[in-house]
């Protein structure tokens, strides 16, 4: 039987969460062991017209020592006074264990609150664990 949400079927993770002015972001990166793909899900708030960029490297060890960029993975994305920015990038089957995204947060004005989600998906052992909660065709009424 299939699994038919994504609770079970993926493992979501933060890789970065801060104030970003004129910096490179990376977080702990991703074990891709017993998983297939990744998507990486990385934005900044409005209140500026600033230019971002994100990139993913991989590796064979987790710390990252010789990490690689992975060809064609750059993407950039821009916020404004009244526009958040958004960009996703999506890596099936890296030939290395390790994975991780680089977000390079422009020098801006003042720090831009900047984030960057991981979802490792495609996995060879379900169900996975994530925290949270499972609503199927809810009422309306109180949360």
């Amino acid at each position: 039987k299939t699994m038919d949400n994504l609770s079970k079927t993926a493992v979501v993770s933060i890789e970065a969460l801060k104030a970003a002015d004129d910096e490179a972001l990376t977080g702990a990166g991703v074990d891709m062991a017993g998983f297939d793909s990744v998507m990486f899900v990385v934005g900044a708030l409005e209140g500026e017209a600033l230019n971002f960029s994100i990139k993913v490297q991989q590796d064979v060890v987790s710390n990252f020592a010789t990490a690689a960029d992975l060809a064609g993975t750059a993407t950039a994305f821009s916020t404004t006074v009244g526009a958040k920015g958004l960009a996703v990038v999506e890596v099936r089957q890296p030939a290395k264990r390790y994975v991780r995204a680089v977000i390079t947060a422009p020098n801006a004005g003042a720090a831009t609150p900047t984030f960057c989600v991981a979802i490792k998906y495609n996995g060879r052992t379900l169900p996975q664990t994530n925290s949270g909660e499972l609503h199927t065709t809810p009422a309306e009424g109180t949360a």
